[in-house]
């Protein structure tokens, strides 16, 4: 018996189609997250520097507090958006979940029947190193990027099996 993955997701989502069966589910790299991460070591260590100039004011004191209060706000914020955006890919279906901050959500979708090429590209020593790039789904009605997704060997491959499975299945009459 297979031991399950900690990555195992949910087999239903809401406004699944009967009979849609959840093959595949799966989200960005956390490294789209290293700006905000950045940028937020940075405002920490701005909020040092009040106390090194002042070292015995309180003001000083509030801002150097204050400051990794307002960091971990701001990195809850793109967390969030980062953790709710996800993609699933469906035996029928590709659905593409975009969460920006906390009460604004997207929702995409495009059938397999409509995709007439599935690629991807790795670019750079980083994404080579750390295994994760842009898959390029080209529909009829016009072309999807998928960024900087974890493996997208693998992704692409278990897209282009199921993209297979419906061109190959004759439609039902």
């Amino acid at each position: 018996m297979a031991k399950p993955s900690k990555n195992d997701q949910p087999k239903e989502f809401p406004g699944q189609h009967p009979g849609e069966k959840v093959i595949l589910v799966f989200r960005q790299h956390p490294v789209v997250l290293r700006l905000q991460l950045i940028y937020g070591m940075l405002a920490i260590l701005v909020g040092i520097i009040p106390l090194l100039i002042f070292p015995l004011s309180n003001l000083a004191l509030y801002i150097m507090i204050g400051a990794p209060i307002l960091v971990l706000a701001y990195w809850f914020y793109y967390w969030i958006g980062w953790y709710y955006s996800v993609y699933i890919v469906t035996n029928q279906r590709l659905i593409d979940i975009t969460q920006h901050g906390l009460f604004n959500r997207k929702v995409s979708e495009v059938g397999f029947d409509k995709v007439q090429s599935l690629n991807y590209h790795i670019k750079g020593l980083q994404a080579a190193l750390l295994k994760f790039g842009d898959i390029n789904v080209q529909t009829y009605t016009g072309e999807w990027t998928l960024r900087s997704i974890m493996h997208p060997e693998e992704v692409h491959s278990q897209m282009m099996e199921v993209t297979h499975d419906i061109v190959s299945t004759p439609p039902v009459k």
